[in-house]
C-alpha cells in the first residue's frame, strides 16, 4: 500500500511540475462605489494593481492580487439616507485597498485568446477622505471580508509578454453589488 501511495504522490507531483509558469502583472482602469445605494451620487474613479499569477497546468490558475481604486460620494446624502442627518461637506473621495485570492479556470478562444473566470477570498480597507477615528484622531478604516469575482479576456502578444482586459466585482457580506472594475492589463510570463 506504501508503494502504491508512493508512486501516486510522485506520478500527480511530476506531472503538475511539467505544466507549472507564473506570472506578474499590472492592471489599471476605473473602479465604481462599493454600493450604490449607499454612496449616494457616486461616480466611478480611477484603479490600479498588481497580480501575481501561478498557473497549475493549461486549464487552472490561482491568482493573488492588490487593488487599490478611488470613488467620488456624497457623504452628506449617505448620512441622511442613512441616519435622517445631514452634515458635512457635499462631495468626498473613497479610498478603496483590497488583498485577494482568486481561483481562476481558463477556456481557450480563436485566434490565442484565452478567457479566465474565477472567484476566491479577499479582504479590503476603505476610507473616506478626511474621516478620522473621535477617540484616537487617526485615519478611520471600513474593513471586511470580500469574495472577488473576475473575468479576465487576454493573449500573448509575444514571448511571454501578455496583454488583456481586467474586470470583476468585489462582493462582501453586506452589500448586494460592489466595486465593479475595468481596464487593461500587462503580464509577464516566466
Amino acid at each position: 500500500m506504501k508503494k502504491i501511495l508512493l508512486f501516486l504522490t510522485f506520478s500527480l507531483c511530476s506531472i503538475g511540475v511539467s505544466a507549472q509558469y507564473y506570472d506578474i502583472g499590472i492592471h489599471g482602469g476605473v473602479f465604481t462605489p462599493i454600493d450604490f445605494w449607499y454612496y449616494v451620487d457616486g461616480g466611478m474613479g480611477p484603479s490600479t494593481g498588481v497580480k501575481f499569477n501561478y498557473h497549475f497546468n493549461e486549464k487552472h490558475a490561482l491568482s493573488s492580487n492588490y487593488f487599490h481604486g478611488n470613488f467620488h460620494f456624497s457623504p452628506a446624502g449617505a448620512e441622511e439616507r442613512i441616519n435622517g442627518q445631514r452634515y458635512e461637506r457635499e462631495r468626498s473621495r473613497a479610498s478603496f485597498n483590497a488583498v485577494s485570492f482568486v481561483f481562476l479556470r481558463k477556456f481557450k478562444l480563436k485566434n490565442d485568446w484565452q478567457i479566465h473566470v474565477g472567484t476566491g477570498i479577499g479582504y479590503f480597507l476603505e476610507h473616506w477622505e478626511g474621516e478620522v477615528n473621535y477617540l484616537s484622531g487617526e485615519k478611520d478604516y471600513k474593513r471586511d471580508f470580500t469574495m472577488p469575482i473576475e473575468i479576465n479576456l487576454n493573449r500573448e502578444i509575444s514571448k511571454n509578454v501578455i496583454i488583456g482586459i481586467k474586470s470583476g466585482v468585489f462582493l462582501t457580506p453586506f452589500y448586494i453589488f460592489g466595486g465593479f472594475h475595468l481596464g487593461p492589463e500587462v503580464s509577464y510570463r516566466f
